[in-house]
């Protein structure tokens, strides 16, 4: 087969893809079915994943080799059955607006427990959501949503692993007949190559060696190579700059850039879409789809009948801790006041309601902290009014108020009479 560049790209026309890396392990737990059903619910295009294998021969959808960093076990995860691959806690140790964190005071960890059945898990969602997912998982859930599908290993010395995953993921695309939309990428060369020798017709991604020689020497990539995987940056050297992603369109390769070397705020955004990179694989999807949204990108068209919500909402959240601290009402005006207790950095947003003993929901409105929490600059306190859809909500003895960023934990507070505080 030629490559993908002689016979015009399709991965040319799709841009800018938000390609959300780990389903944004920044905003949820990396590699999750929450992850990605959240990232795809927000407007993501695009899914990025890395596979292992387990003793039994099942692909997972995991970044790591072990299991010790996301969950709550220990162990490769080469010698591990998926059976109890999958009793594990993938959200153990996450921490919103971070990733995966230890030694952190247990109010940190909003998701530990619900794959273990400890607490409920966010309305829309299951507790197998919390798990380490398959790919055949992924690819079901998400049969038409492009995937990029990164193939890992024990160690980058260990080319079996990285050999025998490469079988397997050949093996699953070709059994369930997915090529189309589906990128396959390796740091290991020669797994790639064995990859495409078994499944000719995905598109490629090439390993470090490839990207060097069209980087340093203006070489063109290997037969089937559809897109260059980059970092802005790699052990101090720029690698990609606007010169860099005009050449590749020259030769009619696309540019997707991964954040992992470099941060990740608007200032980076706003570079890569000034270079017109053709996506960005960002750890934090939601915040990547509101700098898009801001410039106006070009994006490809979203099928009516993907999974997930439309571009641009604002309808996003990590899971942020808020709290009704008082309330005050004037006819059938209801004031709220709302608490942000939390530290974690990233957008706080969602909906309250408030009920009332006897008349049941009688108000419904919406908060936003903006994306920064007290710590950093951010409001501590908002306040909200809402008009009551009935009346008699004075002659009420408590009103019961529900604060729930979006798909994340409510936090419930029921006033009486006289509350502790009341909103002015």
């Amino acid at each position: 087969m030629a490559p993908a560049a002689a016979h015009g790209n399709p991965w040319l026309e799709q841009r800018v893809l938000n390609m959300a890396h780990q389903g944004g392990e920044a905003e949820a737990p990396s590699g999750t079915m929450y992850a990605l059903k959240r990232a795809m619910k927000l407007g993501a295009d695009m899914l990025e994943v890395d596979v292992h294998t387990t003793a039994d021969g099942r692909l997972v959808v995991l970044h790591d080799s072990r299991v010790d960093r996301t969950t709550n076990g220990s162990g490769v995860i080469y010698g591990m059955s998926l059976k109890e691959v999958q009793r594990l806690d993938a959200a153990y140790d996450f921490v919103p607006g971070e990733g995966p964190r230890t030694g952190r005071p247990e109010r940190d960890y909003p998701f530990r427990g619900v794959r273990t059945g400890e607490r409920k898990p966010p309305p829309g969602y299951r507790a197998r959501d919390f798990r380490i997912p398959t790919l055949d998982e992924v690819l079901r859930t998400f049969p038409r949503v492009p995937i990029n599908i990164e193939i890992k290993g024990l160690a980058d010395s260990d080319n079996a692993s990285f050999f025998r995953n490469a079988d397997a993921l050949a093996a699953l695309l070709n059994g369930i007949g997915r090529s189309e939309g589906v990128i396959v990428a390796s740091f290991n060369q020669m797994a790639l190559e064995r990859f495409h020798a078994q499944a000719p017709e995905v598109a490629l991604a090439p390993a470090l060696p490839g990207i060097a020689l069209f980087k340093f020497a203006n070489l063109p990539l290997a037969e089937g190579m559809a897109a260059l995987q980059v970092p802005i940056t790699f052990q101090g050297i720029q690698v990609t700059d606007a010169d860099f992603v005009k050449r590749a369109h020259a030769q009619g390769y696309a540019v997707h850039v991964w954040l992992s070397n470099d941060p990740e705020n608007e200032e980076i955004y706003d570079r890569l879409l000034s270079w017109d990179v053709d996506a960005v694989m960002p750890a934090e999807p939601g915040r990547f789809e509101d700098s898009l949204c801001e410039h106006k990108a070009p994006r490809p068209p979203r099928p009516k009948d993907w999974p997930g919500g439309k571009r641009c909402s604002k309808r996003y959240s990590i899971a942020c801790k808020v709290e009704v601290i008082g309330y005050g009402r004037s006819g059938r005006k209801l004031r709220l006041i709302l608490l942000r207790y939390d530290d974690f950095a990233g957008r706080c947003a969602g909906r309250v309601r408030v009920r009332a003993r006897g008349l049941g929901t009688v108000a419904r409105g919406r908060f936003d902290f903006g994306k920064l929490p007290p710590s950093q600059g951010g409001p501590e306190e908002r306040s909200i009014t809402m008009r009551s859809k009935r009346a008699g909500v004075g002659a009420t003895p408590t009103l019961r108020t529900i604060a729930r960023p979006y798909d994340a934990f409510p936090t419930v507070t029921t006033f009486h009479r006289l509350p502790g505080r009341r909103a002015q």
